[in-house]
Parts: C-alpha cells; sequence; structure tokens
C-alpha cells in the first residue's frame, strides 16, 4: 500500500474511534508506545445467562470486561484493568449472568505493556433463559399428544360470531347420534387468528405488522375472560362432565404463536424494525433474530403463566402453533429474506420442548419448507389440500398431495366452511368435496395413521349441528362419526 495512502486510512481509522469517545493518549501504568488503547463498542446478542460484545480496537491486543448489575457504583478505569476478564479477538461473551437482570458492562482496550484506554458502557437486560417449567409441565412424561385438531377462529373484531362461548364450542366438545348416545368428540382444539383488526400477526396479510398492543389483545380475548374463549372450552366440558362423566384425558388446547414480523410493513424493507414495543424495559429490534426469539418467549410464557393460575379441571395447554403457512428458507419458498424463520422457530421450538409442550403447524400444498419441517424441529405438520374451493385441481391431484405428505410423514387437514350448508346455492358440489377428503383419507391409508386437522371456516361446524336441513343433518353425522371413528384412537382412553 502506498505510504500516503496506509497513513490517511490510520488517521481516518483514528478520527472513528475519537469520535466513539476513544483518543490516543497514554492512560495506565505500562511503558508502551504511549499511544492509547481506544475501542469502539457494541452489544452483538444477548440471553438469559450471556451477552457477546463486538469489539474493534485501536493500539490493542485485548479488552478487559466487567459486568455489574445496573445500580452499582461505575468502576474506575484502573478498576476494570484489575477486576475484569481479558478477553481477545472481535467478538467476546460474559456468561455467568442471571437472567431477566439489567446490567451495565464496562470495557476497556488493553495493549501487553499495561495501558488501556477509557471506559466504555453499554446497559443491557438479560432475557429469558433455560425455562423453568410448572409442576403441571413437570408431570409430563413426554409431548402431549392429540389426533383430531379442530380450527377456532377468533381475536379480530372483524369476526361474526366474535366471541367463543360454552354453546359454540359445545357442537365440537361431544356428539349425539341418532340412537340418543352422547360420546366425547374432538380431542384437542387449535386457538388461531391470523391478524388483529388491520394489523396483522401473520406475516403475508398485507396489513401494518402488529405491535406488542395487538400480541396483548390476542391473549385477552383468549385468556382474559372466564365466560369466554378458553375459559369458555373448560365450562362447555364442565357441562358435558355432568352428563357423561369426566373425559378420558384432558381436551388439549394449542394457542396460536403470532409471527414476529421483522418490518413495520411486511416487505417495506425501509420501513421501521423496532415497532413493536418493549419487554423488560428493553425496545426490541427485529432486525436482530435474537429480539424475535424473545417476543415469542414472552408470548409464550404469559399463556403459560395464565394456564397456571387458572388451574383448568378438564382442559390443558397442550402447545403452540406456528401460524405462518410457509416456512421458507433460503432457496426454498417466497421471499426467506423478510422471514428468516431458520434463526427463529428451531430455537423457540426447543424452548417450548424444554417445557414439555408441543409445536404445530399447517401449511398449505407444497408451502416452502413443507418438506424441512423437522429441521424446524416442529412436532407435529399437517398439509392442506387446498382442493375444498375448487381452483387448481389440476395440479393439487389427490396422488401428488398423498404422495407428499407420505413422504414426508405429515398429517392432512380437512378444509370445509358454510359452502357446503344447504341454503347456500352450489352447496352439493362443496358436500361432495368434503366427503370427497374423508374418502381419500381412508383409501389412501391416511385416515388411522396419521394426525387430521379441520378447518371448518368461521363457525361451519356449530352451523351443521343446528342445521334443520336434511343435507346439513346428513353431512353432520357423517363427520362427526369421521372424527370418533378414527382409528388412531385406538381405544376409549383416547376419546
Amino acid at each position: 500500500m502506498h505510504k500516503k495512502l496506509k497513513y490517511l486510512l490510520v488517521g481516518i481509522i483514528s478520527m472513528l474511534f475519537a469520535a466513539a469517545g476513544c483518543t490516543g493518549e497514554k492512560e495506565g501504568n505500562g511503558s508502551g508506545s504511549g499511544l492509547r488503547p481506544a475501542l469502539n463498542l457494541k452489544l452483538s446478542s444477548w440471553d438469559g445467562t450471556y451477552a457477546t460484545f463486538e469489539a474493534q480496537v485501536l493500539n490493542a491486543s485485548h479488552v478487559r470486561a466487567l459486568c455489574l448489575a445496573s445500580g452499582t457504583a461505575a468502576p474506575t478505569a484502573a478498576e476494570v484493568y484489575e477486576r475484569g476478564t481479558s478477553y481477545t479477538g472481535e467478538y467476546f461473551t460474559v456468561e455467568g449472568l442471571n437472567p431477566m437482570t439489567s446490567y451495565v458492562a464496562y470495557v476497556i482496550a488493553c495493549n501487553d505493556a499495561g495501558d488501556y484506554g477509557s471506559v466504555q458502557q453499554i446497559s443491557f437486560t438479560t432475557e429469558y433463559s433455560d425455562p423453568i417449567p410448572y409442576a403441571w409441565e413437570s408431570a409430563r412424561t413426554e409431548i402431549p399428544s392429540y389426533t383430531d385438531l379442530v380450527l377456532c377462529y377468533g381475536g379480530s373484531t372483524h369476526r361474526m360470531p366474535y366471541e367463543w362461548t360454552a354453546d359454540r364450542y359445545a357442537p365440537m366438545v361431544t356428539y349425539t347420534d341418532a340412537s340418543g348416545k352422547e360420546q366425547w368428540l374432538f380431542d384437542s382444539f387449535l386457538c388461531i387468528e391470523f391478524r388483529m383488526g388491520y394489523y396483522s400477526i401473520n406475516l403475508g396479510q398485507h396489513l401494518d405488522s402488529g405491535t406488542r398492543e395487538h400480541w396483548e389483545e390476542l391473549l385477552d380475548y383468549w385468556l382474559g375472560d372466564p365466560e369466554t374463549g378458553v375459559g369458555a372450552l373448560e365450562e362447555a366440558v364442565a357441562a358435558a362432565v355432568k352428563r357423561l362423566g369426566a373425559p378420558p384425558t384432558k381436551r388439549k388446547v394449542v394457542m396460536i404463536l403470532p409471527d414476529p414480523i421483522i418490518y413495520e410493513y411486511y416487505d417495506g424493507t425501509k420501513s421501521s424494525t423496532t415497532y413493536w414495543g418493549e419487554v423488560n424495559g428493553r425496545q426490541m429490534d427485529f432486525s436482530n433474530d435474537q429480539d424475535r426469539i424473545t417476543v415469542q418467549k414472552w408470548y409464550i410464557n404469559e399463556v403459560r403463566r395464565h394456564f397456571d393460575e387458572a388451574s383448568y379441571k378438564y382442559i390443558e395447554l397442550a402447545g403452540f402453533y406456528i401460524v405462518s403457512e410457509d416456512l421458507a428458507v433460503p432457496g426454498q419458498g417466497w421471499n426467506p429474506e423478510l422471514k428468516r424463520w431458520e434463526n427463529v422457530v428451531p430455537y423457540v421450538a426447543d424452548y417450548l420442548h424444554e417445557l414439555n409442550h408441543s409445536v404445530a403447524w399447517i401449511p398449505y400444498n407444497r408451502a416452502g419448507g413443507y418438506a424441512n419441517w423437522k429441521n424446524m424441529n416442529i412436532d407435529y405438520a399437517y398439509m392442506q389440500p387446498n382442493r375444498f374451493w375448487g381452483e387448481g385441481l389440476e395440479t393439487k391431484t389427490w396422488s401428488r398431495f398423498f404422495s407428499d405428505i407420505k413422504a414426508n410423514d405429515m398429517g392432512m387437514e380437512l378444509e370445509f366452511d358454510d359452502a357446503v350448508l344447504e341454503k347456500n346455492s352450489g352447496s352439493d358440489a362443496y358436500r361432495a368435496r368434503l366427503r370427497e377428503y374423508m374418502s381419500q383419507a381412508r383409501s389412501n391409508g391416511v385416515y388411522g395413521t396419521k394426525r387430521l386437522a379441520y378447518y371448518q371456516g368461521q363457525d361451519t361446524f356449530y352451523n351443521l349441528a343446528h342445521s334443520n336441513a336434511a343435507a346439513d343433518r346428513e353431512l353432520f353425522d357423517e363427520l362427526c362419526e369421521f372424527v370418533l371413528n378414527n382409528p388412531l384412537r385406538t381405544n376409549d382412553s383416547d376419546k
């Protein structure tokens, strides 16, 4: 390199460090060159028990760092030199921290002659560390299992009816056949939503991304009122218990896990990444995947805390549902750079597994990541055939669908909505398609061997149950018998 260019670059670097509060004056007790070690410090990542820093140094061979709880008297540079731990390299990690604690890191740059620069400091709060299970979670010997998962949409004000009540749940909790025999029906209920009013909690809804406020509204919708949401499911099961006795197992609840969408507008790469809000007094920045993990852990723990405090008698929290129907990764799926799921989902799944909870996912037909779901540490994956609405049937063939789910060890989602109701024009074709779902599941060896999920629109199961139309009642009976007699529920204790 030309000498003038070399000196110019050194001068520029020195000015950059000076702008960061670092000078080249000598400090410390060494007998070095007289050039003071300088430091530019950044916080790179952190969790419950560690923090990793990026240290760019000048005239230095290493740094010394001392992390103290907030409120502790700030040390001098000499005290950091004497008490701090020595680290080399561009990145260093301070370990042994306490979860959910505010710290200040005090760091100095040093050379081998004993010179050191001025103190640089960064404040931060550690996040959730190794999960601490509640007694009811620790009592589990395995991840909760369920065979027939019915989807219950709710949370956004655009949905009508808006609230889930015991009456709405009742037709899915038990079924009474033509002979008058009543039996337990669905063993699991998915509390799901994609948006909260005009804000998205699922990437790709073409809306502004939901903030902490919207996530809290979702929590309040499902968990805040004992007479609606999850509380209403407990009430519906309790009412059936008076007639049937306690169910063989508690009914399973699977809760939606909202997407921590990177940008304030999902594909607006110039929009804010700090829009969501705070956790533990620290602003979240979704350009950092660790913060996306942090907010999902916060949400998970809010749900867990509610179930622990509620002490439901007949229902239990069995896991969480990945709401994004496309888990694209580089080279696979739509715009993976807007998602970076590979940096979030496996780690959140691991956190849930340590708490003995399941992770479920229902991608659309051949969605990005459908063949990669096990690498995301998901427990139960179901694929949507997407044939009920009659679109793309020439490519979304049954033969391809069953080949895909068998090759990738996936379950199946049955799909239907109010189009099956006799009062609606063209309902014969939609009833035929739903029957085709059931017959294809049987003939292709999925019924009785793979887990099943049931998309029922907004309220179709209830509408079928309460319809006076003969065609509706016939279809309702067939569907309930299909659920009730699923061979995967091998004996009465599984129903």
